[in-house]
C-alpha cells in the first residue's frame, strides 16, 4: 500500500496545538513548468513564484495586503504513488534552490520533502524558484501540504507583521488526474476515497510520471 509522505512528526503520543488566531489566510498561485504528464529521470520540474508588488490575497476579507520585508514560508513534497521503490537510497529527488542543491530537504520512504523560506533576502519582489529532479521511476505526486505555513517579520523590519498563514495552489488548468486514475484503485493507498482527486482538482497536487 502506498503511504503518503507526512512532512511533520508529531513528537510523543499526542499533538497539543494551541488555538491561534490568524490575522491573514493568504493564498497564492505558483507556476510549474514543464506542464506535462511524463517526465525523465534527470528532468526539472520548475517551480515559480514571483510577486514584485509585494501584496499577497487574504482568503478572509478578499483583499490583497501589502506584505513587504516578510518572511514566507513554503514546503512541498514529491510522494511515491505508484511502481515506485521503497526508501531509496539518496531520495526520491534532489531539489535545486538559490540556498544550493538539497538544502532543506527531508527523506522519507515513501516521499522527498522540502522546506524552505523566502522574501526577507529579496529586493525585487518576493521571489522562489524551486527545480525538483527526479531520480527514481514510478508515479508520484508534488503535493502543496495542506498545512498553511507561516508568514512573519524580516528581522530588519522596522515593525512587526500581524500572525498570518498562507496557502499555495499549482497556477495549472490540468493536474494530470488521468494519470492518477491510471493506478489501480486497490494501489492508491487512500486514506478516504476521492481524497487525492480532491486535491487534483484544488490545484494542491500534481501527478506526475517518471520513466
Amino acid at each position: 500500500m502506498t503511504i503518503l509522505f507526512v512532512a511533520l512528526l508529531c513528537m510523543g503520543t499526542q499533538c497539543h496545538k494551541e488555538e491561534i488566531e490568524y490575522k491573514y489566510n493568504f493564498i497564492e498561485k505558483i507556476d510549474l513548468s514543464p506542464t506535462q504528464k511524463g517526465y525523465k529521470i534527470g528532468d526539472t520540474i520548475w517551480i515559480r513564484y514571483s510577486n514584485p508588488d509585494k501584496r499577497l490575497f487574504d482568503n478572509k476579507s478578499g483583499n490583497y495586503i501589502a506584505a513587504d520585508t516578510v518572511s514566507v514560508g513554503f514546503q512541498v513534497s514529491f510522494n511515491s504513488r505508484y511502481n515506485a521503490p521503497v526508501s531509496p537510497s539518496g531520495g526520491f529527488c534532489d531539489y535545486v534552490t538559490a540556498n544550493g542543491v538539497n538544502v532543506g530537504r527531508y527523506l522519507g520512504d515513501y516521499g522527498t520533502g522540502l522546506s524552505t523560506t523566502f522574501g526577507c533576502n529579496s529586493n525585487g519582489g518576493l521571489l522562489l524558484t524551486v527545480g525538483i529532479v527526479p531520480k527514481q521511476k514510478g508515479i508520484y505526486s508534488l503535493d502543496l501540504l495542506s498545512a498553511p505555513e507561516s508568514v512573519t517579520a524580516c528581522a530588519n523590519r522596522s515593525s512587526g507583521f500581524p500572525i498570518s498563514t498562507i496557502e499555495y495552489r499549482f497556477n495549472v488548468t490540468d493536474g494530470n488526474k488521468d494519470v492518477y486514475l491510471s493506478i489501480p484503485p486497490i494501489s492508491r493507498g487512500e486514506s478516504e476515497k476521492g481524497y487525492t482527486e480532491s486535491k487534483i482538482d484544488s490545484k494542491q497536487v500534481y501527478i506526475v510520471n517518471v520513466e
